[in-house]
């Protein structure tokens, strides 16, 4: 087992001669992540395959653009598929950061020949998002979460009152079957205070014909900075190789982007990654999964709120850290080495957002002076900075990006608060 505390990748032995071609289900900052640890790890482009991509991806030197239509299956796997017969002399890694885009590339694996993916099967997907089934496999490995309540809001029959102390949290059980309503203006997560919010929102859901499950929880305390995340890459014959883990400082606010983190510190997480990769390889788990973790400050408990089946949007934070993900993906899936596994542990500072911003919402002095230290000492990493893909229009583009950070918070999230909500 490698502990990894030094900047770079060779720590992975990485082939050069692997010839690939990483195709990206997907168009956001975190898709330009992947397609950056791609061609750090392989000096490849990648392929960028949604209907419109955030300016960071159209004007990269890194990447293509194809346009689709929808994420449907099977208009995804005729796209793939014209792709690969394109490009006969590479190897397709098809790979996707959205939820609702998993059936597509699951799909294209089962379909289409000689392409490869880090994407779990959809058996083993069909258990950990559902998030009541998550929860039961957290307490057969000894990870705690909050206490939780089922609401099944098929049908009319009137919903009983929560059983759990107000305020409270409600959020789907299952975010592949709730993904069209968050674009109808539903948010991620509700945080509600009283029962008759909690009334309310089970009317507007049935009424806009959502018939899925939603979960009640208990409200854990604590802001941001108690939230964090666990990233591992399973190879596939079972053997977790990749082990990556960060305190988050400040997650978006912004409603259909809420709880994706924008800053972070890494840091190591020995027990937890143990605990995390015994679950998923129990369950036959393969690929990358990405754990959303909060800590109580009234107990200390560490509270499992969930597994992403993807790599996650901050995916960046491990390859800053020392460690690209994608090297462990290729290795195993396309040119069949055996990577010695290697836990992250070097510390860097991962931020979407300006430095100035970010000070404004960690409060505790000592987490203020680590992030103060960081910057210091230029161990600060944003996955849209990258030398190799520099040009003027892509950097207004980015400066535009970070610079509407400061809007969004101001309408969102104006002051941190003991909850984050």
């Amino acid at each position: 087992m490698k502990h990894l505390d030094a900047k770079g990748t060779n720590m992975v032995r990485i082939s050069h001669d692997a010839s690939i071609l990483p195709v990206i289900l997907g168009g956001d900052i975190g898709a330009y992540a992947i397609g950056r640890e791609f061609h750090e790890a392989y000096g490849c482009k990648a392929i960028s395959l949604i209907q419109e991509p955030i300016g960071i991806i159209k004007h990269s030197r890194i990447f293509e653009h194809v346009r689709c239509t929808t994420t449907e299956p099977e208009e995804i796997c005729d796209h793939v598929r014209r792709i690969a017969v394109r490009n006969r002399d590479k190897t397709v890694v098809l790979i996707t950061n959205s939820e609702p885009c998993i059936p597509a590339v699951n799909a294209a694996k089962a379909q289409i020949e000689g392409i490869v993916s880090p994407t779990p099967s959809a058996e083993v997907i069909a258990q950990v998002s559902n998030k009541n089934r998550f929860n039961e496999l957290c307490r057969a490995h000894g990870l705690d979460t909050p206490a939780t309540e089922l609401v099944r809001l098929a049908g009319n029959e009137p919903i009983a009152p929560s059983k759990i102390a107000f305020p409270l949290v409600a959020k789907p059980a299952y975010s592949p079957e709730y993904a069209s309503f968050i674009n109808m203006g539903f948010k991620k997560v509700y945080f509600i205070e009283r029962q008759e919010q909690l009334d309310e929102l089970w009317a507007k859901l049935r009424d806009a014909g959502f018939a899925g499950n939603f979960l009640v929880q208990e409200l854990i305390g604590g802001d941001d900075t108690y939230m964090d995340s666990v990233t591992l890459y399973i190879d596939s014959h079972g053997k977790t190789t990749m082990f990556g883990g960060a305190q988050v400082l400040l997650e978006d606010h912004a409603p259909s982007m809420l709880g994706n983190p924008v800053a972070m510190i890494t840091q190591p997480m020995d027990d937890v990654w143990d605990k995390c990769a015994h679950m998923l390889t129990s369950i036959g788990y393969r690929g990358f999964a990405n754990f959303d973790i909060k800590r109580d400050p009234a107990t200390g408990r560490r509270l499992f709120l969930e597994v992403n089946p993807r790599i996650g949007r901050n995916s960046f934070y491990n390859c800053a850290a020392g460690a690209n993900p994608m090297a462990f993906c290729v290795e195993d899936l396309v040119c069949g080495q055996d990577v010695e596994p290697v836990r992250i542990t070097n510390e860097i500072l991962y931020s979407l957002v300006p430095t100035r911003l970010l000070r404004r919402y960690v409060r505790d002095p000592e987490l203020l002076a680590r992030v103060d230290r960081l910057v210091s000492q230029n161990r600060v990493f944003d996955p849209q900075r990258y030398a190799a893909d520099r040009s003027l229009r892509r950097m207004v583009d980015v400066e535009l990006t970070e610079n509407n950070q400061y809007r969004k918070f101001a309408r969102y999230y104006p002051e941190p608060t003991e909850t984050s909500f």
